[in-house]
């Protein structure tokens, strides 16, 4: 089961970074690091590949006691007429926990909202995002949180 998990591990990870690529024929153009606290928190990694889409990956404990991971593939968009700080994403996504004994696998919708502290490389933003468990049952989830992220380029 090991094995299976990794396996599964390292497929969430590079499958939202393949579609990234592939829906933009870009390079990464920002990087930031950052951390939630929320369901779950932790340490959190953002590639931007163009102006609007976006790779997000977190690595994080659940409050159940578990570690998870999370990576989503993310669309950016302005909100109407609001300042240029505030942005709004969604997306789409899949999730790895590992609790004491066998995986959980699921894929998840996040939703959430950006704001870029003007004159910073600093954002803050809260995210809720709707999860669907699938193995090793069907079980609906609900995963948020509130982060920071320090972008490097």
């Amino acid at each position: 089961m090991r094995t299976s998990c990794r396996a599964l591990l390292v497929s969430l990870i590079l499958l939202p970074c393949a579609v990234g690529l592939a829906a933009d024929g870009r390079t990464p153009s920002e990087f930031g690091l950052g951390l939630v606290i929320g369901e779950p928190s932790g340490l959190n990694a953002q590639i931007f590949w163009g102006p609007n889409s976006a790779v997000d990956i977190t690595a994080a404990w659940s409050w159940n006691d578990w570690f998870m991971t999370t990576a989503d593939f993310q669309i950016y968009d302005y909100i109407g007429d609001a300042p240029r700080e505030w942005r709004w994403y969604y997306g789409l996504g899949g999730y790895l926990a590992v609790p004491e004994h066998d995986g959980i696998l699921g894929i998840r919708v996040p939703l959430g909202i950006r704001y870029n502290i003007p004159h910073s490389q600093v954002d803050v933003w809260a995210e809720a995002a709707p999860a669907l468990q699938v193995v090793p049952d069907t079980e609906a989830e609900f995963h948020g949180g509130l982060g920071v992220t320090l972008w490097l380029w």
